[in-house]
């Protein structure tokens, strides 16, 4: 896992520039990707009312951090934030240590 240091932004970062519509999109759509069994046992309300910080600690202690990378990758490119996408793809976005 690539700490804070050796990265620009990690997912937090990229989580925190959506407005709150895309945040809600993205919570949403999380789900609906193959990946998305890797959330099942986390309840929906705590998806739901989760900020960015919050939703990043949620993919990384039910799941590790390559999913949640992948996951966000996916999830973007569903939400046509390609350049989010892209940016995630290239570093490997990952949450610092």
């Amino acid at each position: 896992m690539a700490s804070s240091a050796e990265l620009d932004f990690n997912l937090q970062a990229l989580l925190e520039q959506l407005s709150q519509d895309e945040l809600s999109k993205f919570k949403s759509l999380i789900r609906t990707i193959s990946l998305g069994k890797e959330l099942q046992t986390v309840p929906q309300t705590e998806v739901d009312k989760a900020n960015g910080k919050q939703l990043v600690e949620i993919f990384t202690s039910h799941s590790c951090s390559y999913w949640a990378g992948m996951a966000a990758i996916q999830v973007f490119e569903k939400m046509n934030q390609t350049h989010l996408s892209g940016r995630a793809d290239e570093h490997c976005v990952m949450p610092p240590p």
